[in-house]
């Protein structure tokens, strides 16, 4: 086993401040099966929650600045980080090119790092999707 991170970049077709609002508003978020709890601020918790009310993901917004930057952490049942994931939000000419990283604290097998890929993928697409309505 080896410790890993994941790298991933999608160029979007809708400008930054809607991809931001595909984070921050609930109703546009839920587009995606869910939405983010919390409340946007550096300290604060952060997680998803699924349609039915559970919280899927918990963890800490570690560093914001709307629309450009949103950096937290996922934290175990045991409140322990397992990792630190970024978005990183750049307008390129009224696209928007979004990068994404995962650092794990811990060393992962690689089916556990093939499974992060397909779900960053799976997760980015959606996000695209949602973003790139009219």
């Amino acid at each position: 086993m080896s410790k890993r991170s994941v790298q991933r970049s999608i160029e979007i077709n809708a400008p930054v401040s809607k991809v931001w609002q595909v984070f921050t508003d609930p109703v546009i978020t839920r587009q995606m099966g869910g939405e983010y709890v919390s409340d946007w601020k550096v300290g604060s918790t952060f997680g998803w929650k699924a349609p039915d009310g559970k919280m899927l993901t918990n963890g800490t917004i570690l560093q914001i600045e709307p629309e450009k930057l949103l950096k937290h952490n996922l934290l175990n049942p045991d409140d322990i980080v397992i990792s630190e994931i970024t978005y990183d939000l750049r307008d390129q000419n009224g696209r928007t090119i979004l990068h994404a990283s995962e650092n794990f604290s811990d060393h992962i097998n690689d089916k556990e790092y093939a499974d992060a890929v397909d779900g960053w993928d799976a997760a980015l697409a959606t996000l695209k999707h949602v973003a790139e309505k009219k």
